[in-house]
């Protein structure tokens, strides 16, 4: 009765309990609206369906933080895969009755108001099948491939991967994300078919793609076993061991290896031997998905009785993207494991022992491959998860393992390595080595304390200056890189380059490149007296160094038409934190007068006196001559040319929205048709870059079916190359469009919402109408009209209306802004 009372209160939708066991009730407002939110916990208390003992003893942080576990559980936890209690498998009802691709309604809460009065259990019925047998020698197979790669490319060590898997099948190849030109024909000869599609649902979203659109589920029944394999390995060795033995395998599924989190080996971490024979190990609940059997999903095979299961297709074509990569793990890897296994479809495995885990990301994945296992995981190499020792001599493992491995093969995978790998990581990793006497050494980084104890006890230099990269986009460009060009060849300064994950190659004198998270980067951090950041003292450096000792110039990323910082419409909660990392600047550059303004708003409490109007070094690549690019710069413009292929390139460059996925416009299929049409009438090109903090890439999705070019900081890291080639730009409230009116190129503003943005997320310095050279639009009818009028040429009096909005950002237009801040930092120690 209490439960019912309790219910009325809650969305009408949730309480009917005439639904069928799929049901779409929308968005649901369990974390947003707290009201809800109380009175789902009434009746989950209620009910006595939470067990608060079980939840703290797998959860202790949540006592630590204070925080009540049924109000975690309801808020958060069901979205994690957290169990309430010992009947109930969330994820498993969640994917069952529910709409596994939407966070709709809390699982529990459903089964306790809809689910229990129909009947539906919490838990997944255990039922018992005979295994699938099938004739080796005679197995048609296909292969759906899952790729992706940051710089567009197919890479060697993956048409070397799509080879070897076509030997044994039909091999169906989607990468996640745009593809250079000709970069699929790499894959012709042994792909059935190749496909490039953004979406931003990582592997488990290509195979669902594969499965039920681009290849269909029809097809896929002709044949008598499906491979999902990811490219998130390295082949190492021929399948033919590996198809042999599975071929042989009476089983409904199969993976190469098993692991669980919870298993350690214990005392001397011994393998548990043919971990198929422990019925233990496969319990009907577990309070975590943490704690389930976990079979890598890098490279399974799924048999015909797999294929038809209804459920099974079910959850595949409503994979959706997810908020973490943890949760895509937890539904979609462990989630499959746990789904079949309770639906009784007979597991096989190549390696048929449960290894410590986890076996592919430590010391056991050499173990593995002398066992006979074909791939080495990329992640070992690139990431080192578990700081496995002496890895810098990979090749001569892999050899050992695999006397007769080609070694063009192994180059290859060390390019791979080089180009894609969080190079930081890597110099990590390579520096974790076994000492003579057993013992393992990590290169740590220093912390807190004794990271204020180097600074204080070594000596600043005047001549070290420090040059962090980019800390969102982790590159090594814009008003720091132009900087650093000026003063390259200095042989009276030395020069710092702090790294992040992206490789930097730059030349000099005196030059170091080293990552900013490693002691040799804090050492010579604590070295430099000057800093040149982007956007905050410890963003970009992040750990405690004074700015008492230390002179932190922040050269920003743009010139602001949007609020931010303290001038921001609601500064946050962070306001102070702000603020303190303001009061450690030394100075802040600007373009303008007017743009001091702004900067001295924004900057609070930094003087006006400490706001410097040189311009924005950047900007010295937008207007020099082609001779003074740097030659990497001038390869870039190139390489951009060439892929426009003599047509318009039309930028969109969106800034970021705090709410993503939902603040951004979304393109419909009648929308997109007329801009396609638009590009073809005018022999243009779309050209995307979202902004380096945007996780959501709607635009890189819904304008996919353009072809647009991907001008992502990943393959055109320098922005002002962009400029140049453009012929006109499209954003909404992005900095970048003050810059491009150094071209005198079109611009226009798709300001879709501009109310919610002026009046609620980050507000604008200036009303864009008086400031920007070309429409604001506020439809999509407004933006077609615009776009119409983008070409056309302009009259005398547009022309100077044009100088003159120009001529507010901008004091300066020629090419010496860079001069300018070094002549400024000079002679900060001439006035000391």
């Amino acid at each position: 009765m209490v439960a019912r009372a309790l219910a009325e209160g809650l969305p009408a939708a949730v309480t009917d309990a005439g639904q069928a066991p799929l049901v779409d009730h929308g968005r649901g407002p369990w974390a947003e609206d707290e009201e809800s939110l109380a009175c789902a916990m009434a009746v989950v208390e209620a009910s006595g369906a939470f067990d608060r003992t079980m939840y703290l003893e797998r959860h202790p942080e949540i006592l630590e933080r204070d925080r009540d576990p049924l109000e975690h559980y309801c808020r958060d936890g069901w979205r994690i895969m957290r169990n309430p209690h010992r009947d109930f498998d969330a994820w498993w009802y969640w994917s069952h009755y529910l709409d596994p691709a939407r966070e709709a309604v809390e699982p529990l809460l459903h089964w306790l108001l809809v689910g229990r009065r129909g009947g539906l259990p919490g838990l997944p019925p255990h039922e018992q099948r005979r295994p699938t047998v099938l004739v080796p020698g005679s197995v048609r197979r296909a292969c759906l491939v899952a790729g992706f790669d940051r710089d567009g490319l197919v890479d060697p060590t993956v048409v070397d991967y799509v080879r070897e898997l076509s030997r044994f099948g039909d091999v169906f190849y989607l990468a996640a994300c745009p593809l250079d030109d000709g970069e699929l024909e790499k894959l012709a000869p042994w792909t059935a078919d190749a496909w490039a599609v953004p979406h931003g649902s990582y592997d488990f979203g290509s195979y669902a793609m594969l499965a039920s659109t681009l290849v269909g589920w029809d097809r896929l029944e002709t044949y008598d076993e499906v491979l999902l394999v990811n490219d998130s390995c390295y082949l190492l060795r021929s399948l033919d061991e590996v198809f042999a033995a599975m071929e042989r395998r009476e089983c409904d599924w199969w993976g190469l290896q098993v692991t669980a989190r919870h298993f350690d080996g214990g005392a001397g971490g011994r393998a548990l031997p043919d971990v198929l024979a422990h019925p233990e190990l496969f319990p009907s609940w577990q309070p975590d998905y943490d704690d389930y059997l976990h079979v890598g999903s890098y490279f399974l095979g799924l048999r015909r009785p797999v294929l038809t299961d209804p459920g099974f297709r079910r959850r595949l074509e409503r994979v959706a993207p997810q908020r973490t990569k943890i949760n895509i793990i937890y539904k979609y890897e462990t989630g499959t494991t746990r789904y079949l296994l309770g639906r009784g479809f007979t597991l096989g495995l190549f390696v048929d022992d449960l290894l410590p885990y986890h076996p592919m990301y430590g010391p056991g994945a050499f173990d593995l491959v002398d066992r006979g296992l074909p791939v080495l995981k990329r992640g070992l190499l690139a990431q080192n998860p578990y700081d496995t020792p002496d890895l810098a001599d990979w090749r001569q493992r892999v050899a050992a393992s695999v006397p007769d491995v080609d070694p063009a093969r192994l180059d290859a995978i060390d390019a791979h390595l080089r180009r894609v790998a969080p190079h930081d990581r890597l110099l990590r990793s390579a520096r974790t080595r076994t000492l003579p006497d057993g013992t393992v050494e990590v290169p740590e980084v220093l912390r807190g304390p004794d990271v204020r104890r180097l600074d204080r006890t070594t000596a600043q230099r005047d001549d070290w200056w420090a040059f962090p990269v980019c800390a969102y986009s982790h590159t090594f460009t814009g008003n720091e890189r132009a900087v650093f060009d000026l003063v390259r060849d200095d042989p009276d300064l030395t020069k710092v380059v702090l790294t992040r994950s992206r490789q930097v190659e730059v030349e000099g004198a005196n030059v170091h490149v080293v990552p900013v998270l490693s002691p040799e980067g804090q050492e010579l951090a604590a070295r430099c007296r000057t800093a040149f950041i982007k956007h905050s003292p410890r963003r970009n450096i992040p750990y405690p160094l004074s700015p008492e000792r230390h002179d932190f110039i922040n050269l920003w990323h743009g010139i602001p038409l949007k609020r931010f910082g303290l001038a921001s419409v609601d500064p946050g909660p962070r306001w102070q934190r702000v603020l303190n990392e303001h009061t450690r600047l030394r100075a802040v550059i600007a373009s303008s007068r007017m743009d001091k303004l702004a900067m001295s708003s924004a900057f609070k409490p930094v003087l006006p006196e400490r706001i410097w109007v040189t311009g924005l070094p950047r900007n010295d690549y937008i207007v020099c001559s082609p001779d003074r690019l740097p030659p990497d710069l001038a390869a870039q413009e190139q390489r951009l040319q060439d892929e426009l292929r003599g047509r318009r390139l039309v930028l969109f460059l969106p800034t970021f929205k705090q709410d993503q996925e939902d603040s951004y416009h979304h393109f419909d299929e009648q929308q997109v048709a007329w801009l396609r049409a638009w590009c073809d009438r005018h022999d243009a090109v779309l050209g995307i870059r979202e902004h380096m903090a945007d996780r959501a890439h709607v635009y890189s999705r819904t304008l996919a079916p353009l072809s647009p070019i991907d001008l992502s900081s990943h393959r055109y890291p320098d922005l002002e190359v962009i400029y140049r080639s453009a012929a006109a730009l499209v954003t909404d409230y992005s900095s970048c469009v003050v810059d491009f009116m150094l071209t005198g190129r079109p611009v226009l503003s798709f300001a879709y919402d501009l109310d919610r943005y002026e009046g609620r997320e980050r507000g604008l310095f200036y009303p864009l109408e008086d400031v920007l050279p070309g429409p604001v639009c506020r439809t999509f009818d407004e933006l077609a009209a615009g776009l119409d009028d983008l070409f056309r040429p302009r009259t005398a009096v547009e022309v100077d209306e044009y100088d003159w909005k120009r001529g507010l950002f901008f004091d300066h237009t020629d090419d010496s802004s860079s001069a300018r801040v070094v002549d400024r930092v000079r002679a900060l120690r001439l006035g000391a």
